[in-house]
């Protein structure tokens, strides 16, 4: 239990982290950006991000966007 704990926390993190790089880097076109790595993350193995985070990672850009 506590190691899912701990992959959830890093998890977590790691969405919050790409969503700022994202946001640094294109800053309005992030949530763009994002969708595209979530289309591209169906039919890419990136070994470096779980399946399915860049659509975390655009859901946290989107709740960012509507806190402005």
């Amino acid at each position: 239990m506590l190691n899912w704990l701990r992959r959830r926390s890093i998890s977590r993190a790691l969405v919050e982290s790409d969503a700022h790089a994202l946001i640094e880097r294109f800053g309005e076109d992030a949530y763009l950006e994002a969708r595209l790595r979530q289309h591209n993350d169906e039919r890419v193995i990136d070994g470096n991000r779980p399946l399915g985070h860049w659509e975390r990672v655009k859901e946290a850009i989107r709740k960012r966007r509507e806190r402005r």
